[in-house]
């Protein structure tokens, strides 16, 4: 593919000696401990490097002549405090731009990336993250045994959280909150006054739910000599049920509940009071708090849908991309 300035490029790519019309899309991607959100899509956050291609493509990535298997086990999945120290994450983000793409029904775009950083990591790790997913601009690659062709225009990293919640925030102007992401490898905390975070010591806390599925797996095995599968607690954490024996669910239950317990006195240890200050809780771990948490007597909105941080920063960057044209008539 011939590099062309982005803007001109739209109507006239010369790639194989064609002309390829790419249409522009906002992609986000929310690249998460336990799984890789975009609007439409998730998997899990693991990906190996197979010594030779295999026969099967499903969940095969081809990038530069190698492949690369995406989404293994939940067992596989581990938690990585920078995710630029090696190749897994970007690969991930090709998986999810390919994934995406094709929910949207294309398989080449022009991409502006929207993405996000836990608020612990993000002015810390916010240019090195940016640089580490930007660092190619022109993109061909195989998922799934399909060909993708992707121009990078840019990528933008935003607080995560923050940007998933902006019409929230636009109902609790004069009261003071606290958003909670419960992801799969932290707990991160965001104070909020006016609609914007306060600059206040966040909550920091790596007690995220792949934590707490090792932790009820912990006690069935105390209780019991065997575990569930992580999807089995999943779902339960998701929808509060599954048909299964019932002495087995109620001792996954009980654990669920004191976990939300722990994230209750975590909130309370920090400083907040939970029955005078609203508490917005989104991530994996929102559908736990929602099912199995004592919310009575709180002010608790739960955001339990997972794309949730991909969404909002796809919205957050449309938003500024409209209020530029806007400005420049």
């Amino acid at each position: 593919m011939k590099r062309l300035n982005f803007w001109n490029m739209l109507e006239n790519i010369k790639h194989k000696e064609e002309t390829v019309i790419m249409d522009r899309e906002i992609l986000g991607i929310d690249h998460g401990n336990r799984q890789m959100k975009t609007a439409n899509t998730a998997f899990l956050s693991t990906v190996t490097q197979n010594k030779v291609k295999t026969s099967n493509l499903s969940q095969i990535l081809e990038f530069k002549g190698k492949y690369y298997s995406i989404g293994g086990s939940r067992e596989d999945v581990d938690t990585k405090v920078d995710k630029t120290v090696d190749d897994d994450y970007y690969i991930l983000t090709l998986a999810s731009l390919a994934a995406e793409l094709k929910a949207r029904g294309k398989n080449q775009a022009a991409v502006r990336l929207a993405t996000g950083l836990p608020p612990r990591w993000y002015e810390s790790q916010m240019k090195a993250f940016r640089k580490y997913l930007g660092r190619e601009r022109e993109l061909c690659f195989r998922y799934q045994g399909e060909e993708f062709n992707v121009y990078l225009e840019g990528v933008s990293v935003y607080m995560q959280g923050f940007a998933a919640i902006t019409d929230i925030l636009a109902e609790t102007q004069g009261k003071s909150c606290l958003l909670v992401d419960i992801g799969g490898g932290t707990v991160d905390g965001v104070p909020i006054e006016n609609m914007r975070p306060s600059g206040a010591q966040p909550i920091i806390d790596n007690n995220g739910t792949i934590k707490c599925i090792s932790n009820v797996n912990e006690v069935l095995m105390a209780e019991f000599g065997e575990k569930a599968k992580p999807y089995i607690i999943e779902t339960i954490m998701r929808t509060g049920t599954y048909a299964g024996d019932e002495m087995y669910l109620r001792v996954i239950r009980r654990e669920l509940n004191k976990y939300t317990e722990y994230i209750y006195n975590l909130i309370k240890k920090h400083g907040y009071n939970l029955h005078l200050e609203k508490i917005i809780f989104m991530g994996g771990g929102a559908s736990i708090m929602q099912n199995f948490g004592d919310n009575e007597g709180k002010d608790v909105i739960c955001i339990p849908d997972i794309h949730a941080n991909a969404r909002g920063y796809e919205e957050t960057l449309k938003s500024i991309w409209k209020a530029r044209q806007n400005m420049a008539g």
